[in-house]
């Protein structure tokens, strides 16, 4: 299966939270990535995608794999690994990337301290530059840095078979979600799942800490 055009997946060591945001022509990516694992790592698969390489990958990363250890290992075992785009986070924020041959151009991914970015099938490689300029360059929670990254890609071309899902997911507590909206099928997905961003985020932002202290500890409301 071939989804998941461009994705960024990145850390935040102050909060702990752990999240990414993806686009592809391809409907429904959301169901599939980012893959998100708190306290361990976090992953976006694309390319033409084998899910079993993120349960393998994670797994390393549980046992004390590094990123980079974690997704070099997992694809030394994968005899499909040049159809793979894959990129790793840790906790720590190491972060790993693979871009197989197999790819359709353009292809290519960036890494940094605590962030990862990937995509292929794209109009240019100014898309990832792009996502990787205004991830930098935004203030504020990791919601809006990869909200932000994503529009910018948007707005230079992204996919170029055209637009159709998006996804941006970010956790802060195992267990319970905190950010986690995606669009399946739209004309302008990036652009729709920006709204449906905007418009609650603040209220999610306010009441999250919250919510989840109510829950923990037995208290209505």
């Amino acid at each position: 299966m071939k989804l998941n055009t461009y994705s960024i997946i990145a850390v935040c060591r102050e909060t702990g939270c752990m999240g990414g945001a993806a686009a592809s022509r391809f409907p429904g990516l959301g169901a599939f990535s980012p893959f998100i694992r708190l306290g361990r790592g976090v992953i976006a698969s694309q390319g033409w995608v084998n899910p079993f390489l993120c349960e393998e990958i994670m797994g390393r990363l549980e046992r004390g794999a590094s990123a980079e250890t974690a997704l070099h290992q997992a694809l030394s075992e994968d005899k499909g690994k040049y159809l793979r785009q894959i990129s790793v986070v840790d906790y720590r924020g190491k972060s790993a990337a693979f871009t197989g041959d197999g790819n359709d151009d353009v292809k290519l991914h960036l890494r940094g301290d605590g962030y990862a970015i990937a995509g292929n099938i794209l109009t240019g490689e100014d898309v990832l530059y792009a996502m990787e300029k205004a991830f930098l360059s935004t203030d504020g929670p990791l919601p809006d840095k990869l909200m932000n990254a994503l529009l910018a890609a948007d707005r230079v071309g992204g996919d170029r078979r055209g637009k159709q899902a998006a996804v941006i997911r970010v956790d802060k507590v195992q267990g319970f979600p905190y950010i986690d909206f995606r669009v399946d099928d739209d004309p302008q997905a990036v652009q729709a799942l920006n709204r449906i961003y905007q418009k609650n985020k603040t209220h999610i932002f306010e009441t999250y800490d919250e919510w989840v202290y109510n829950v923990r500890n037995g208290i209505k409301g």
